[in-house]
């Protein structure tokens, strides 16, 4: 395998001056920010019990995306180096609203979860709360008119679940 490396900016802390309020128990361990030439990032820690949620979004004035959640700093920047390399390379999951993933209003900090589209052409992952159970996520798969069920996991093996299968797809690809 070939060393990747992060095209962008070092990662600088882009914590909000005052304490804020998380939902659900969580504490917030460190937000940063990084940029590359053609995006923003973030790079967000929390902590839920004793498990530890790495975040990770990219934005531009046109979008913005979730490119995964991890459980070490270290592997969201292996999908930043994957991703600052060449962005058709990680399935991001398109938000609904675009600018910063991650903000702070009215000493309120909002983020997104793992969940939202990645398409390209037609083809194309959708990943939704599951009903259910909000702290698991629904995946699909759709080709065309054809969609497949990968199962219901929880955010970061949701994640996993997603790359691997995209991954997959991927070494099969002739054109990529």
């Amino acid at each position: 395998m070939r060393n990747l490396m992060i095209q962008a900016t070092d990662w600088a802390s882009c914590l909000p001056d005052a304490s804020c309020e998380l939902p659900n128990q969580e504490r917030l361990l460190t937000l940063e920010c990084a940029r590359s030439d053609q995006f923003y990032y973030q790079r967000l820690a929390l902590s839920r019990g004793a498990e530890v949620f790495w975040y990770l979004y990219a934005w531009n004035e046109d979008a913005s995306w979730v490119l995964g959640v991890f459980d070490t700093a270290g592997q969201a920047d292996f999908f930043l180096a994957l991703h600052t390399d060449n962005p058709l390379k990680v399935p991001a999951l398109e938000l609904a609203r675009s600018g910063p993933p991650v903000t702070v209003d009215g000493g309120k900090l909002t983020y997104a979860d793992y969940a939202g589209v990645y398409r390209v052409g037609f083809k194309s992952y959708r990943v939704e709360t599951d009903k259910l159970d909000p702290e698991l996520r629904s995946m699909h798969y759709v080709e065309g008119y054809n969609s497949q069920f990968l199962g219901v996991a929880s955010e970061k093996e949701a994640c996993l679940a997603i790359y691997s299968h995209f991954d997959a797809r991927l070494r099969g690809c002739k054109m990529c």
